[in-house]
Protein backbone atom coordinates (compact mmCIF):
# COMPACT_ATOMS: atom_id res chain seq x y z
CA UNK A 1 0.00 0.00 0.00
CA UNK A 2 2.19 2.15 1.00
CA UNK A 3 4.70 1.56 -2.01
CA UNK A 4 1.65 2.56 -4.32
CA UNK A 5 1.36 5.72 -2.40
CA UNK A 6 5.60 6.44 -3.15
CA UNK A 7 4.51 5.42 -6.99
CA UNK A 8 1.83 7.70 -7.45
CA UNK A 9 3.17 10.53 -5.70
CA UNK A 10 6.65 9.93 -8.20
CA UNK A 11 4.84 9.82 -10.91
CA UNK A 12 2.73 13.03 -9.83
CA UNK A 13 6.03 14.88 -9.51
CA UNK A 14 7.27 13.46 -12.63
CA UNK A 15 4.28 14.74 -14.47
CA UNK A 16 4.40 18.07 -12.57
CA UNK A 17 7.80 18.47 -13.13
CA UNK A 18 7.38 18.05 -17.01
CA UNK A 19 4.17 20.72 -16.92
CA UNK A 20 6.59 23.16 -15.39
CA UNK A 21 8.92 22.27 -18.02
CA UNK A 22 6.67 22.80 -20.74
CA UNK A 23 5.01 25.90 -19.22
CA UNK A 24 9.06 27.10 -19.08
CA UNK A 25 10.03 25.86 -23.35
CA UNK A 26 6.89 28.09 -24.02
CA UNK A 27 7.47 31.11 -22.07
CA UNK A 28 10.97 30.87 -23.08
CA UNK A 29 9.44 30.52 -26.97
CA UNK A 30 7.31 33.39 -26.27
CA UNK A 31 9.57 35.71 -25.23
CA UNK A 32 11.67 34.58 -28.11
CA UNK A 33 8.62 35.48 -30.21
CA UNK A 34 8.51 38.75 -28.33
CA UNK A 35 12.21 39.39 -29.11
CA UNK A 36 11.57 38.71 -32.61
CA UNK A 37 8.52 40.94 -32.95
CA UNK A 38 10.71 43.49 -31.31
CA UNK A 39 13.68 43.11 -32.94
CA UNK A 40 12.54 45.35 -36.76
CA UNK A 41 11.76 48.15 -34.43
CA UNK A 42 15.07 48.79 -33.50
CA UNK A 43 16.89 48.87 -37.41
CA UNK A 44 15.54 51.86 -38.49
CA UNK A 45 16.32 53.55 -34.95
CA UNK A 46 19.96 52.20 -36.16
CA UNK A 47 19.55 53.37 -39.22
CA UNK A 48 18.76 56.61 -38.10
CA UNK A 49 22.12 56.58 -35.89
CA UNK A 50 23.92 55.84 -38.83
CA UNK A 51 22.88 58.22 -41.58
CA UNK A 52 23.21 61.13 -38.92
CA UNK A 53 27.10 61.43 -39.48
CA UNK A 54 26.31 61.13 -43.31
CA UNK A 55 24.09 63.91 -43.02
CA UNK A 56 26.25 66.17 -40.29
CA UNK A 57 29.62 65.96 -42.83
CA UNK A 58 27.26 66.85 -45.91
CA UNK A 59 26.13 69.97 -43.93
CA UNK A 60 29.61 70.87 -43.28
CA UNK A 61 30.74 70.21 -46.77
CA UNK A 62 27.84 72.56 -47.92
CA UNK A 63 28.92 75.39 -45.19
CA UNK A 64 32.23 75.30 -46.22
CA UNK A 65 31.78 75.84 -49.74
CA UNK A 66 29.58 78.48 -49.23
CA UNK A 67 32.03 80.15 -47.52
CA UNK A 68 34.68 79.33 -49.85
CA UNK A 69 32.39 81.22 -52.38
CA UNK A 70 32.12 84.04 -50.67
CA UNK A 71 35.73 84.17 -49.47
CA UNK A 72 36.83 84.28 -53.52
CA UNK A 73 33.63 86.80 -53.77
CA UNK A 74 35.35 89.31 -51.48
CA UNK A 75 38.62 89.02 -52.24
CA UNK A 76 37.60 89.77 -55.93
CA UNK A 77 35.67 92.73 -55.11
CA UNK A 78 39.30 93.87 -53.16
CA UNK A 79 41.68 92.91 -56.23
CA UNK A 80 39.07 95.18 -58.81
CA UNK A 81 39.20 97.79 -55.90
CA UNK A 82 42.46 97.91 -55.34
CA UNK A 83 42.82 98.27 -59.26
CA UNK A 84 41.09 101.00 -59.88
CA UNK A 85 41.95 102.60 -57.63
CA UNK A 86 45.87 102.56 -57.84
CA UNK A 87 47.74 105.62 -58.54
CA UNK A 88 49.14 104.60 -62.10
CA UNK A 89 46.52 102.55 -64.28
CA UNK A 90 49.45 100.81 -66.02
CA UNK A 91 52.31 99.03 -64.76
CA UNK A 92 55.52 101.51 -65.04
CA UNK A 93 57.79 98.41 -65.90
CA UNK A 94 55.96 96.52 -68.43
CA UNK A 95 54.91 99.54 -70.43
CA UNK A 96 58.20 100.88 -70.91
CA UNK A 97 59.14 101.32 -74.71
CA UNK A 98 62.25 102.35 -76.05
CA UNK A 99 61.37 106.94 -76.73
CA UNK A 100 60.40 107.12 -73.03
CA UNK A 101 63.23 107.54 -70.23
CA UNK A 102 63.64 104.60 -68.09
CA UNK A 103 60.79 103.72 -65.75
CA UNK A 104 58.15 106.34 -67.81
CA UNK A 105 55.18 104.96 -68.44
CA UNK A 106 54.96 104.50 -72.48
CA UNK A 107 51.16 104.95 -73.58
CA UNK A 108 49.87 105.53 -77.10
CA UNK A 109 53.18 107.07 -78.28
CA UNK A 110 53.60 109.28 -75.16
CA UNK A 111 54.99 108.72 -71.99
CA UNK A 112 54.00 109.42 -68.15
CA UNK A 113 55.56 109.65 -64.79
CA UNK A 114 53.44 109.52 -61.74
CA UNK A 115 55.04 111.39 -58.88
CA UNK A 116 53.37 110.44 -54.92
CA UNK A 117 55.56 113.44 -53.83
CA UNK A 118 53.49 116.53 -52.96
CA UNK A 119 53.89 119.74 -54.34
CA UNK A 120 52.87 123.27 -54.95
CA UNK A 121 51.98 123.82 -58.67
CA UNK A 122 54.79 125.81 -59.41
CA UNK A 123 56.89 123.51 -57.84
CA UNK A 124 55.73 120.39 -60.25
CA UNK A 125 56.12 122.18 -63.40
CA UNK A 126 59.64 123.19 -62.27
CA UNK A 127 59.83 119.22 -61.31
CA UNK A 128 58.96 118.34 -65.02
CA UNK A 129 60.60 120.77 -66.64
CA UNK A 130 64.47 119.51 -64.98
CA UNK A 131 63.12 116.48 -66.70
CA UNK A 132 62.54 117.42 -70.17
CA UNK A 133 58.78 116.94 -69.90
CA UNK A 134 55.40 119.60 -68.74
CA UNK A 135 52.91 118.55 -66.52
CA UNK A 136 50.23 116.58 -67.93
CA UNK A 137 48.18 118.27 -70.78
CA UNK A 138 44.75 116.23 -72.26
CA UNK A 139 44.94 116.13 -76.13
CA UNK A 140 42.69 112.98 -77.04
CA UNK A 141 40.33 111.40 -74.94
CA UNK A 142 40.64 108.73 -77.23
CA UNK A 143 44.60 108.46 -77.04
CA UNK A 144 44.50 108.58 -73.49
CA UNK A 145 41.61 106.86 -72.05
CA UNK A 146 42.88 105.20 -69.46
CA UNK A 147 42.81 108.46 -67.20
CA UNK A 148 39.37 108.17 -66.74
CA UNK A 149 39.98 105.57 -64.49
CA UNK A 150 42.26 107.16 -62.23
CA UNK A 151 40.93 108.17 -58.94
CA UNK A 152 43.43 110.46 -57.47
CA UNK A 153 44.22 114.29 -58.03
CA UNK A 154 47.12 115.13 -59.45
CA UNK A 155 48.74 118.56 -60.61
CA UNK A 156 48.54 119.00 -64.95
CA UNK A 157 49.53 121.85 -67.05
CA UNK A 158 46.79 124.40 -66.66
CA UNK A 159 46.11 127.49 -65.58
CA UNK A 160 43.58 130.32 -65.63
CA UNK A 161 44.33 133.75 -67.04
CA UNK A 162 43.34 136.21 -64.30
CA UNK A 163 42.72 138.65 -67.42
CA UNK A 164 39.62 137.40 -69.04
CA UNK A 165 39.29 133.85 -67.07
CA UNK A 166 39.94 131.52 -69.69
CA UNK A 167 42.09 128.66 -69.18
CA UNK A 168 45.35 127.34 -70.89
CA UNK A 169 47.96 125.10 -71.30
CA UNK A 170 51.58 125.26 -70.43
CA UNK A 171 52.34 125.54 -73.97
CA UNK A 172 49.59 128.65 -74.58
CA UNK A 173 46.80 126.74 -76.15
CA UNK A 174 43.58 127.26 -74.74
CA UNK A 175 41.59 124.60 -73.19
CA UNK A 176 38.81 123.36 -75.69
CA UNK A 177 35.24 121.64 -74.18
CA UNK A 178 36.11 118.55 -75.91
CA UNK A 179 39.39 118.01 -74.40
CA UNK A 180 38.04 118.24 -70.26
CA UNK A 181 35.38 119.50 -67.94
CA UNK A 182 36.42 122.18 -65.13
CA UNK A 183 34.52 121.51 -62.26
CA UNK A 184 34.81 125.07 -59.61
CA UNK A 185 35.88 123.15 -56.32
CA UNK A 186 38.08 125.67 -54.74
CA UNK A 187 39.07 129.30 -55.10
CA UNK A 188 42.17 128.89 -57.24
CA UNK A 189 43.90 129.26 -60.56
CA UNK A 190 45.29 125.77 -61.25
CA UNK A 191 43.48 122.62 -61.90
CA UNK A 192 44.22 119.23 -60.70
CA UNK A 193 42.70 116.31 -62.51
CA UNK A 194 40.84 113.92 -60.96
CA UNK A 195 38.96 111.11 -63.46
CA UNK A 196 36.63 110.69 -66.13
CA UNK A 197 38.24 113.62 -67.90
CA UNK A 198 37.32 116.44 -65.53
CA UNK A 199 39.47 118.95 -63.56
CA UNK A 200 38.92 120.46 -60.63
CA UNK A 201 40.10 123.72 -59.20
CA UNK A 202 42.77 124.61 -56.56
CA UNK A 203 45.06 127.15 -54.95
CA UNK A 204 47.93 127.11 -56.76
CA UNK A 205 50.30 126.84 -53.88
CA UNK A 206 48.42 123.39 -52.33
CA UNK A 207 50.72 120.94 -51.77
CA UNK A 208 49.66 118.23 -54.45
CA UNK A 209 50.97 114.53 -56.55
CA UNK A 210 51.72 115.22 -60.10
CA UNK A 211 52.07 114.03 -63.40
CA UNK A 212 54.83 115.05 -65.82
CA UNK A 213 54.19 113.85 -69.49
CA UNK A 214 56.39 113.76 -73.42
CA UNK A 215 55.00 114.03 -76.03
CA UNK A 216 57.06 111.64 -78.35
CA UNK A 217 55.35 112.44 -81.88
Amino acid sequence: MMGLIRGRRSHHSLEMSEFHNHNFGLANRGACTQCQRQRPLLIPSKGRENTSPFFLGRFIAVAMGIRFIVVVTISSIIFMNSLFHQQSPISLNESYCGPCPKNWMCYKNNCYQFFNESKSWYQSQASCESQNSSLLKIYSKEDQDFFKLLKSYHWMGLVRISTNGSWQWEDGSLLSPNQLTIVEMQNGDCAVYGSNFKGYTENCSTPNTYICMQRVV
